[in-house]
């Protein structure tokens, strides 16, 4: 107990008295049972050892907040330091603002963008390899050439709609190699041209004579090369510059495919996978340059001089919005999905995934993709459940372990107590959905924490996902007042 002054404790805000709510990490909101502050993310938990994991998986049904509280949970990790890097918004305007307010940098992606994707380029890690040199730049072009042969092959399966075959990835392999061995700037239509001219290792590797046997034995995959060089997706990956992103810029950086259409699957799906994929080698390779730039240093200081590091590490939190899109969109994906998706070393990376309902993994047609899909969330560290059916809880129920009371919550979270309410006068957008802001943060082992998510006008200010029906709203408020 403390005792102070009406001035003193008035200053203690919100509260002056304990609170067996969690009160470490990002402020998000108010308990909804006892009204008491909640301040919590999963890089806090994982830093005081409370999960072993630095992830989080957030549920929920459309128009109840996911983007809202992702970014209320973002913007306290970045208080904190942490560098955000943000993954593929579908809404146009809806976490492109914070990343541009915060002052760093957003790439546009799509067949008319600002930005067209390169996956043969060696990218931040190749970049990073040159920079270092020696046997670490070696280890990093190794790595980075990896990268490109798989970004290949899962670029290929997307475009098919179906798994290639061992020996079809094997030869992908070959194809990306020889281009690497000949040409300092690859560009992804260059595996047309080795395609219809291969190299004696492919040959070799094929056991053909000549390329006209090499083609026809390999017909099917040279007419997927073909179908993923012509249209909208060969423009997405007409990229001829590698992406640039600054490892010094605290503001970080988003990934924008706003401007493709949901319904334009493999468009879309290849985007988002190559995107993580370059987004995480950028962590990776900023990583890889702090640590250069830190024995650069020592190495000075035991010569007696001074250096300033040109680069520093302060950890990241990732953004993944619709993690599952790509996952249904070709059988046989999940475990080369999550290997691109994440940083490889996983090293001070806090990551977050969004996705609508449990069932968009546990209702994959591929057994062996529904298990590697369930084991991505039983490894996630803290669950974020907002409004979502009693069916959908239940089957995340079978994953994690969630008690009766939690399922009927959640499942209550969207339960409208009116038939309408009138909106606020002035109000410049519709009243928010019942479910909105609730959320259930969960950690096994331990009873979940029912929160009403808050934003804070600044944060409402430049994140707008419903400008249409603000302007309909508008229209109509014009209306009656006339």
């Amino acid at each position: 107990m403390w005792y102070g002054s009406s001035v003193q404790a008035n200053g203690i805000y919100p509260f002056t008295a304990g609170t067996a709510r969690p009160v470490s990490g990002a402020p998000c909101g108010t308990d909804l049972q006892s009204h008491t502050a909640v301040a919590l993310d999963h890089h806090a938990f994982y830093m005081e050892g409370v999960i072993s994991s630095p992830s989080m998986f957030l549920f929920g049904i459309n128009g109840v907040g996911k983007s809202s509280t992702a970014q209320t949970m973002t913007l306290g990790m970045m208080a904190r330091g942490l560098v955000p890097a943000i993954f593929n918004p579908l809404k146009r305007g809806e976490h492109t603002p914070l990343v541009e307010q915060a002052g760093g940098s957003v790439f546009e992606f799509g067949p008319n963008a600002r930005h067209q994707l390169n996956l043969l380029s060696l990218g931040p890690l190749g970049k990073a390899a040159e920079r270092i040199g020696g046997k670490t730049g070696e280890e990093l072009r190794e790595l980075a050439t990896w990268k490109v042969v798989k970004q290949a092959q899962l670029a290929l399966r997307v475009s098919r709609g179906a798994p290639l075959s061992d020996m079809e990835d094997a030869v992908v392999e070959a194809l990306v190699q020889s281009i690497l061995d000949r040409n300092d700037s690859p560009v992804t239509r260059d595996l047309g041209r080795v395609f219809r001219e291969p190299s004696e290792h492919v040959l070799s590797l094929t056991r053909q004579r000549n390329a006209e046997g090499f083609d026809a034995k390999y017909s099917d995959l040279g007419d997927s090369i073909e179908a993923m060089l012509s249209g909208d997706l060969g423009r997405l990956l007409g990229g001829t510059e590698s992406i640039e992103i600054d490892p010094g810029n605290r503001g970080g950086f988003c990934f924008d495919t706003s401007s493709i259409p949901a319904s334009a699957t493999a468009l879309l799906s290849t985007a988002m996978l190559m995107s993580w994929s370059l987004g995480m080698d950028s962590i990776d390779a900023h990583w890889e340059l702090a640590k250069h730039e830190t024995q650069l240093q020592a190495e000075a200081a035991a010569a007696g001089d001074t250096y300033k590091p040109a680069v520093t590490w302060s950890g990241y939190t990732t953004l993944m919005d619709e993690f599952w899109y790509p996952i249904r969109s070709t059988p046989g994906i999940v475990d080369q999905v999550d290997a691109l998706s994440r940083s490889n070393r996983s090293v001070g990376t806090a990551e977050m995934k969004i996705t609508h309902s449990p069932k968009d993994m546990l209702s994959l047609p591929n057994p062996e993709d529904r298990e590697k899909a369930r084991g991505l969330a039983e490894r996630s560290g803290l669950l974020g459940l907002m409004a979502l059916t009693k069916d959908d809880v239940e089957e995340l129920a079978k994953v994690k372990p969630l008690t009766d009371k939690e399922i009927r919550m959640v499942a209550s979270f969207n339960a409208a107590r009116s038939w309408g309410k009138k909106p606020l006068a002035g109000a410049k957008s519709s009243a928010p959905p019942p479910g909105a802001g609730k959320i259930l943060f969960k950690v096994e082992g331990r009873p979940g924490v029912a929160v009403k998510m808050i934003q804070t006008p600044t944060q409402k200010g430049f994140h707008i996902t419903d400008e249409r029906f603000r302007a309909q709203r508008l229209h109509s408020d014009e209306r009656r007042g006339a």
